[in-house]
């Protein structure tokens, strides 16, 4: 019987994670599957939808640049997912190709996992864009008490000058780029931000403690890598496609095997 395929959509995954988090998650389950790269360029984006119907393929995960982009050539999009506006999950089933987005899954329930409330909780995000969209939506449905967001836009969120006035709050939440691999020597905020709280999450994987993390941590707070987010989301991608449930017992597991390959 011919394996079920599954792959990640983007234009430039040189340093994607995609296929050993998978790989990690069918060796866990005892699922036998593959998972591919698709590197392509946007004027491609359509014909790889339109192509993964007719073959073998049950599954795509869809990264920076084509969250967007990849929405008009769906048939369907799951309510959440329409509301966000983005689609990092596709299930192709019948010819039908359907959109997901587990950013929303993935993020509170890498927090859960780890011990980290949600309910009634004050959370701060760096950046409003991508992610942080999802994220926001998810805390609020998952019972957050206050989300507020910072942002070099000023009619977006809270200018990064104005954060020193506000009251104490629970989580601070790093939605941007900043100091993700290459550039690691850059932190989203000043040092003094981090005594407003008690917690520190970063979305960023690459490297495993960012530059916000580290200074978070000396700083007495308790801190969260991104890769916990990116191993939930991709828990809830091959829950959405096989059906399976995945005991989250396997995402300490999968985390340390990443880290080790992350640091080398």
């Amino acid at each position: 019987m011919t394996k079920p395929v599954f792959g990640v959509l983007g234009r430039s995954l040189p340093h994607t994670l995609s296929p050993q988090l998978h790989n990690m998650i069918y060796e866990f389950t005892g699922y036998s599957g593959t998972y591919n790269i698709f590197e392509v360029e946007p004027e491609q984006v359509e014909n790889v939808v339109s192509s993964a119907k007719g073959l073998n393929i049950s599954g795509i995960n869809v990264t920076v640049p084509y969250k967007q982009d990849v929405i008009p050539f769906l048939d369907d999009i799951d309510p959440q997912a329409k509301e966000l506006g983005a689609v990092n999950t596709i299930k192709l089933e019948n010819g039908i190709a359907t959109g997901y987005n587990t950013d929303y899954y993935g993020f509170p329930m890498s927090l859960l996992h780890k011990g980290i409330e949600i309910k009634d909780k004050s959370f701060l995000l760096c950046g409003v864009s991508g992610s942080g969209k999802a994220i926001h939506r998810a805390l609020i449905n998952y019972g957050a008490r206050e989300v507020l967001a910072a942002s070099t836009n000023p009619e977006k969120g809270i200018p990064y000058s104005e954060i020193e006035k506000l009251p104490d709050m629970d989580v601070i939440v790093n939605c941007t780029p900043v100091g993700m691999y290459p550039k690691t020597e850059f932190c989203v905020v000043e040092d003094s931000v981090f005594d407003k709280f008690n917690t520190a999450v970063d979305i960023i994987y690459n490297p495993v403690e960012t530059l916000f993390l580290k200074k978070a941590r000396e700083k007495g707070l308790r801190t969260l890598s991104g890769l916990y987010m990116l191993i939930f989301q991709g828990i809830k991608s091959f829950e959405i496609w096989t059906g399976k449930n995945v005991d989250s017992a396997c995402a300490d597991m999968i985390f340390e095997k990443l880290r080790q390959e992350l640091i080398g």
